[in-house]
């Protein structure tokens, strides 16, 4: 298994790892990520042998790093071949991002046969280039599946545990009341500056209202009087995390809203739990794409020049709207996508040892 940088690519991976040891527990399993820490630290509860390897980013816009990227993406090729002729492995599965290509690349040489996963709505460059060489290509939206037998709709794998929340364990967390209505605001794994400043500009209008969780990513907590709880708890309405692993199923199982971006492993984690969100998409086309995807069924409401308070007042004034979105959400679920790639991977036909 391949694919790091962030949890847009790692978790998915995770997911699928979970239903290759359901479906058959013999199976063998290594995973190369980047060396960036959050990919070992994620992959680590997993008992996965995980290995690190340079890699280099695929920036469309100058930066003196592109001058230097090259000469890591040829480290981790290197790499990903003595890893690969050691371990052999059946199958190579990437999710995906600038530390697959690498892999990718060294699992072509070696004749390995490869299945990519693609999450959003615009195929990733890596993913571009790595399409090519692979034998099957998963997908989660149905725009890139249309005339093409090597393409399957198979959804976004997401790891079914986000569904077996224990909502008295999430008031416990918060100290929140059930009364009162609950937001999640979160701006991905890496958290989202410009969300939180929105959250920070806005609170005294959103506390009159709302109960606040807020996930804000390593190093971007904002200045609002109020943490979770073993920092304190100076407002009974905002409740702060940098990150959230196994708890976020209990978080989830309280929610009532959830603001966010639109990385595919989010909003496709929302068909699931069906919560009526408002997307904060980055200016890129992969988000940008999703977004758009999900407010044209009705999934979603995309915030553009409204006021992020208004549009949520708005929202929970009208129970109506919320039905349609978890109508809308629920239509397009599709729960046992990991399940499926899994068993794609496993009748893969495996070539000669």
């Amino acid at each position: 298994m391949t694919g790091g940088g962030s949890g847009g690519h790692i978790i998915p991976n995770l997911a699928v790892a979970e239903e290759l040891k359901l479906q058959d527990p013999s199976v063998e399993l290594i995973y190369l990520g980047s060396r960036n820490i959050l990919d070992a630290q994620l992959v680590q509860p997993y008992a996965i042998p995980f290995y690190g390897i340079f890699a280099g980013k695929l920036r469309r816009y100058f930066s003196w790093q592109n001058f230097i990227d090259p000469i890591f993406v040829l480290i981790g090729f290197i790499q990903s071949l003595f890893i690969i002729i050691r371990f052999w492995p059946d199958v190579i599965f990437s999710k995906g991002g600038y530390v697959s290509l690498p892999v990718v690349l060294a699992a072509f040489i070696l004749r390995r046969p490869i299945i990519l996963h693609e999450s959003d709505s615009v195929m990733g460059l890596a993913n571009r280039i790595a399409s090519k060489l692979a034998i099957k290509i998963c997908v989660s939206f149905p725009n890139l599946a249309e005339n093409n037998e090597k393409f399957i709709l198979t959804g976004n794998p997401i790891r079914k545990n986000i569904l077996n929340g224990n909502p008295d364990i999430g008031y416990k967390i918060t100290k929140f009341h059930p009364q009162k209505p609950t937001v999640l605001v979160w701006g991905g794994s890496l958290g989202a500056q410009k969300i939180n400043e929105m959250i920070e500009r806005d609170f005294s209008k959103l506390k009159s209202h709302f109960q606040i969780i807020h996930i804000t990513g390593a190093g971007k907590g904002i200045n609002i009087p109020a943490a979770c709880p073993d920092r304190g708890r100076q407002n009974p309405s905002y409740c702060s995390f940098e990150y959230l692993d196994e708890e976020l199923k209990h978080i989830y199982a309280i929610t009532d809203f959830v603001i966010g971006r639109a990385g595919a492993n989010s909003i496709y984690e929302l068909t699931l739990i069906q919560k009526p969100n408002i997307l904060i998409p980055l200016q890129n086309a992969d988000q940008q794409n999703n977004a758009a995807y999900f407010e044209s069924i009705g999934a979603s409401l995309v915030l553009r020049e409204e006021n992020l308070y208004d549009l949520l007042l708005a929202l929970w004034e009208n129970p109506n709207k919320q039905e349609m979105m978890k109508e809308a959400l629920k239509s397009i679920a599709k729960p046992e996508a990991a399940s499926e790639i899994a068993s794609l991977i496993l009748k893969t036909n495996r070539r000669p040892h």
